[in-house]
């Protein structure tokens, strides 16, 4: 149930306006984003779906599909794939830090939860400064190190870690809220990901 009450949350605080420089980057209002999210949740209460050794829920499968649309709608080039290198980059490391836990000995940390998902998300805004990106860098960096913690397993779930994927967006957004707010300058890394406040200023 972590991800559905994350997501709501995320939905309220879109809904009173506490997302709007997020939005901004995304180009989009807040009544369709908050749809996309209803929608997750909704859809994630159907049972998982099979497809030989491949499964799903809908409602995952729908915002890692957005995720991977936002890469590629408004931005340059060179951003999109700064972001997207960035993604994969995470992603990996985080993976490699389960396979020395494992060496280690050490359960907790040799499979994707709540720990790497706040540094992923946090290391997302760090690294991109911009609410479309710290999101879309974290969703698609957990589904990968999400993937990835499965090898070996015969079988491919995209459900598994969806918690921690929510955890991870739910972190670099409220980070890049909090930011925008305290600060009226933004960075130059703000800058070169094209923040909302970039545009006001022409």
């Amino acid at each position: 149930m972590i991800a559905p009450i994350t997501l709501g949350v995320i939905g309220i605080l879109l809904l009173v306006g506490l997302g709007r420089n997020t939005l901004k980057d995304f180009h989009m209002n807040a009544i369709f984003f908050v749809l996309m999210l209803a929608a997750v949740i909704g859809l994630n209460f159907i049972p998982t779906l099979y497809i030989g050794a491949f499964s799903f829920r809908i409602g995952s499968l729908i915002l890692y599909l957005f995720a991977f649309a936002m890469f590629w709608f408004f931005g340059r080039f060179t951003s999109q794939i700064t972001a997207f290198g960035i993604a994969l980059i995470l992603g990996g490391l985080a993976f490699a830090a389960t396979r020395l836990a494992m060496l280690a000995g050490n359960d907790f940390f040799a499979t994707s939860n709540w720990v790497y998902a706040i540094i992923i998300g946090t290391l997302a805004f760090i690294l991109t400064q911009n609410g479309k990106f710290s999101f879309v860098v974290s969703a698609i960096a957990m589904m990968l190190f999400n993937g990835l913690v499965q090898i070996g397993s015969g079988a491919y779930n995209l459900h598994f870690g969806f918690d921690w994927t929510v955890i991870a967006i739910l972190t670099a957004v409220v980070m890049f809220e909090v930011l925008s707010r305290a600060v009226r300058r933004p960075s130059r890394l703000a800058y070169y990901f094209e923040t909302s406040r970039l545009e006001e200023r022409d």
